[in-house]
């Protein structure tokens, strides 16, 4: 099981000029590790979380059973459990309105969907931000690396 770890970061998020970065750590040294500006005129933290992920399952390599490790709970609820409803709702929330990310979670749900056909496990794993976890600390200075460099 291959274990990746996935964080963004919002310098200033929700407010005009925030700027985001994307974070994915696989290992120390490893030439897989990103550290990447967002790119959109959508610069929040919500948007680099799903990105950090979906960056992270575009390099993973497709025969992998994989468990991503990320701190965002919004990130993981949106590919693991709400999706299910927005799709039967034509991807409107549950007062009727557009789906935020929809983008984003789709391109995700279509790298599992791709995965499972293959017979290949995509986990996912909350881990508390800022605490005590090594792949957690390192995603995340990769993430406020990314975000500094869309300065």
């Amino acid at each position: 099981m291959l274990r990746i770890y996935t964080d963004g970061s919002s310098l200033g998020n929700g407010i005009n000029g925030a700027l985001a970065g994307v974070g994915v750590y696989f290992g120390s040294g490893d030439s897989r590790n990103i550290s990447e500006a967002l790119v959109g005129p959508r610069q929040t933290n919500q948007r680099a979380e799903l990105t950090a992920i979906l960056r992270a399952l575009e390099i993973a390599p497709k025969h992998r059973d994989v468990t991503i490790f990320t701190d965002s709970r919004y990130s993981i609820d949106c590919v693991t459990v709400w999706y299910i409803n927005w799709r039967r709702n034509n991807w409107q929330t549950s007062q009727k309105k557009p789906v935020e990310n929809r983008d984003l979670i789709e391109a995700i749900l279509s790298n599992i969907e791709e995965r499972n056909a293959l017979k290949v496990q995509t986990l996912f794993h909350w881990l508390k931000g800022h605490a005590d976890h090594e792949g957690n600390i390192e995603a995340d200075k990769l993430a406020v690396n990314g975000a500094r460099k869309a300065r």
